[in-house]
């Protein structure tokens, strides 16, 4: 055989083996496991800029941006509107592989329960929790209240006769709702669609009763009082304050740090995601952020968040189902 002949038939053996796809221990799904990410990870906050979830997103993406965890950064877009469905949208529109990411909390499940986006939980696949905050409910400091249980016994022994500040279809809505079906007990409301609206309408004696986050609750310092805190352990910001469960009411919300990806996105890129955000969690800087601003630092795998967040959507679905 000729030079030229030889040469030609090792280019052809060449050719050919470049087209062979890997099988055995080299196979398609962790050759795809180790091209991600490919691109910037689009992380979608379906909230304005400020907010907690939004600050959480960034801070968490800019750890592991900053320790070198994935070899692409995390860009955080804000979506906010349409009750999420614009965050939704944006997503659906991204490539369905796990480049596109929503960073949301609970009212994503109140969103669910009150059929207010063309979206549900078979949507998503839950790539985990980062931490939480929890809210406590309160009277005025003055009032005639010391405990969960006195406010309780006056409310059935005299239905709806205490008012409640909430926003229709509103965690404070919902999350009070959950305690008085778990309770036995109604209020009346009174329309409050801030927490500027509740601690005025409480403070001026126009509410009796508000829900508010456990960093508005400790920034107001005075005229309030926790009667109960809806995490599932005490706040240590709040050692007084017992949680809904240890006084025997199975109510709890975490509001977590919930973060998810198309549910077409392949399962060794949900865990490659997983494993980053656990990383970041337990980093020393972000959990002295979160034990500074009242929120607790944890981390909850994608499958147990997912099993959590069926229970709590069915939970909202029956306080739903009293306002629809």
């Amino acid at each position: 055989m000729s030079k030229i002949s030889r040469g030609i038939a090792l280019i052809a053996s060449l050719c050919f083996a470049a087209l062979v796809v890997p099988v055995g221990p080299i196979g398609v799904g962790k050759v795809a496991a180790q091209e991600f990410p490919a691109k910037p990870i689009e992380v979608i906050v379906p909230f304005k800029p400020g907010g907690r979830t939004d600050v959480v997103a960034r801070l968490i993406g800019e750890k592991i941006q900053e320790e070198g965890l994935l070899s692409q950064p995390m860009a955080v877009v804000n979506a906010d509107g349409g009750a999420g469905a614009n965050a939704v949208n944006r997503m659906r529109r991204g490539d369905g592989d796990g480049h596109t990411i929503v960073h949301w909390h609970h009212q994503a499940l109140i969103a669910m329960a009150m059929d207010l986006g063309d979206f549900g939980l078979e949507d998503f696949k839950s790539i985990g929790y980062t931490g939480g905050g929890s809210p406590v409910w309160v009277v005025r400091e003055d009032g005639e209240f010391d405990t969960l249980e006195d406010l309780i016994a006056h409310l059935k022994e005299n239905p709806r006769g205490l008012i409640e500040a909430v926003g229709i279809g509103t965690i404070p809505h919902f999350v009070g709702a959950m305690l008085a079906n778990e309770a036995g007990f109604e209020t009346r409301y009174v329309t409050a669609n801030s927490a500027a609206d509740r601690l005025r309408l409480v403070l001026g004696g126009n509410a009796d009763i508000a829900l508010f986050a456990a960093s508005e609750y400790i920034a107001q310092g005075e005229g309030l009082k926790a009667l109960v805190y809806f995490g599932r352990e005490r706040l240590p910001d709040l050692p007084d304050v017992p949680t809904a469960m240890e006084l025997g009411y199975d109510v709890s919300w975490a509001n977590p740090n919930w973060w998810l990806a198309p549910a077409s996105t392949p399962d060794e890129h949900v865990a490659a995601l997983s494993a980053v955000l656990e990383v970041a969690i337990n980093d020393p800087e972000i959990v002295e952020y979160f034990q500074n601003n009242t929120l607790q630092p944890y981390w909850t795998p994608g499958d147990e968040a997912m099993d959590d967040a069926r229970k709590q959507l069915e939970a909202l679905q029956a306080v739903a189902a009293t306002i629809n």
